[in-house]
């Protein structure tokens, strides 16, 4: 398949070296990268010329000029012919994993069905480029019905409830004719693309985080005073999806514990590695699922001879942890409980998290020294 790749730039000149380098890394060769420079004030659309012209991909970017501004943020099918298949944002603070689009095709060649698309994220810190948070997104229902979580009425900085949509947006090209809009100027564009593009098609989310999300303080999105126009395309595309909700693709919600687990280990520190998932005894089918996601690591189950042991404790009563901490290696190993219990507020949260990690304690104490303990909190919020 023929991927697209848009980026919009505007006032990023810090960032352009860093996206360069990591387009220009990409492991797949039918795509192109369609750029544009949002009408920037600073140096960015100099350094963005310059880096073209010493690209070795450059064959593969195209740099377009906007009628007028965030055209390509809003309406990037403008920028595309035919010729494309999927078309995929990538934004220019943002780092993707280099073989994301391998992912991507592998999956999306056999999802006919399938309109829109994303991937799982590590959110991070970019004053000191440490983790703030990663995504664990579980399409279980439609879009439609989940609406309390997206909505702008949400305090999406504070709330705990809220459900955020995966990055590495893409769509199928020769499905969608239009955007409609009403302010080119507005902002929240990953509701609004989500919305109207499965109002088309059913979304899938690949549980893989194959997108760093970078957290900046002088974010629009992250900033509580928001401008007043920041949502005005929203109704627009929610109701668009009220009219017409082909629901969601659910293809890999069977192994959602399981995918969450390899999903909580650094992004690339998989690669070219052997790979243990400590699970519950796994189908041959959901197997494969999980290993069509990571083709670029030799993954294997339940086996004690691999470089990395990534155990899921949902799974596993303290005897049998204790078995397997006995038989593997202990210097790269990642310890995931998934707390799956309503609560209502943070509080209940965490006391009940730390109520099951305890239950764990003694027996981790025996193999790990303490300070090795990784766990990932996860939750599910009871409207």
């Amino acid at each position: 398949m023929k991927f697209g790749i848009y980026t919009s730039f505007y006032n990023v000149e810090k960032y352009v070296d860093r996206i360069f380098d990591n387009i220009e890394s990409i492991n797949y060769e039918n795509f192109e990268w369609h750029i544009t420079d949002d009408f920037s004030t600073d140096n960015t659309k100099n350094k963005i010329m310059n880096r073209i012209n010493l690209s070795p991909i450059k064959d593969k970017i195209l740099f377009m000029e906007q009628s007028k501004k965030q055209e390509m943020y809003w309406e990037p099918n403008l920028f595309f012919d035919q010729t494309f298949d999927w078309i995929v944002l990538i934004d220019s603070d943002d780092l993707v994993d280099s073989d994301f689009l391998i992912v991507y095709n592998n999956i999306l060649k056999n999802s006919p069905n399938v309109v829109v698309v994303s991937s799982d994220f590590h959110k991070i810190n970019d004053s000191d480029n440490t983790l703030h948070s990663i995504s664990y997104i579980l399409n279980d229902d439609k879009m439609s019905n989940k609406i309390v979580n997206y909505h702008p009425s949400c305090d999406y900085l504070n709330n705990i409830s809220y459900s955020c949509f995966g990055h590495l947006r893409a769509f199928k090209n020769n499905v969608i004719d239009k955007f409609e809009i009403t302010n080119n100027l507005a902002g929240a564009e990953d509701s609004y693309r989500i919305f109207w593009l499965n109002s088309y098609g059913k979304y899938l989310n690949i549980p893989r985080p194959l997108y760093k999300w970078y957290l900046r303080n002088d974010s629009i999105s992250h900033n509580p005073n928001v401008s007043s126009v920041y949502n005005d395309n929203f109704d627009i595309s929610l109701n668009k999806l009220n009219l017409s909700d082909y629901g969601v693709d659910t293809t890999f919600n069977d192994v959602y514990l399981e995918t969450c687990s390899l999903g909580s280990y650094n992004i690339g520190e998989l690669k070219g590695m052997k790979v243990s998932l400590w699970s519950r005894v796994l189908s041959k089918t959901q197997k494969e699922k999980i290993k069509l996601l990571y083709p670029d690591v030799t993954l294997y189950f339940n086996n004690e001879n691999c470089n990395i042991n990534i155990i899921c404790l949902n799974y596993f009563n303290n005897e049998e942890l204790d078995m397997v901490l006995k038989k593997t290696s202990k210097d790269k190993i990642l310890l995931y409980y998934q707390n799956q219990k309503y609560h209502t507020n943070n509080s209940e949260k965490d006391n009940e998290l730390l109520n099951q990690l305890n239950y764990f304690k003694e027996t981790l104490n025996k193999h790990i020294d303490y300070s090795w303990w990784m766990y990932i909190r996860h939750f599910i919020i009871k409207k």
